[in-house]
């Protein structure tokens, strides 16, 4: 197989594997009013595909995602936000840990 026979060949993986990282992001999302768990174990199927295939995770998917107990976080349900500083900060209700992701301030 040539240079860019397996160039191409690791683009397509890579786009399908973003699909199904975004896919299971939605089902995740419209899942997680009835079933919390099926939310957490798409969060899980997530995290395998990435690791399994050496891509990022998108970052509005990763923001959804709690760091330390890799709960998939809804706004209201069991995540606070907050904007303090300069940075968003996001507290598991689950775990208790918060997440500071840093924004700009309109001038």
């Amino acid at each position: 197989m040539s240079k860019i026979a397996r160039k191409k060949q690791k683009n397509l993986i890579k786009e399908i594997v973003t699909q199904r990282m975004w896919r299971l992001f939605e089902l995740a999302k419209k899942e997680h009013a009835e079933h919390p768990d099926r939310s957490e174990r798409y969060v899980q199927l997530i995290r395998n595909i990435s690791m399994r295939n050496r891509t990022s995770i998108p970052r509005e998917i990763k923001s959804r995602i709690c760091k330390y107990c890799y709960a998939f976080l809804v706004p209201g349900k069991n995540a606070r936000y907050r904007l303090k500083e300069g940075y968003i900060i996001i507290s598991c209700q689950r775990c208790g840990k918060e997440m500071r992701y840093p924004y700009k301030k309109l001038k």
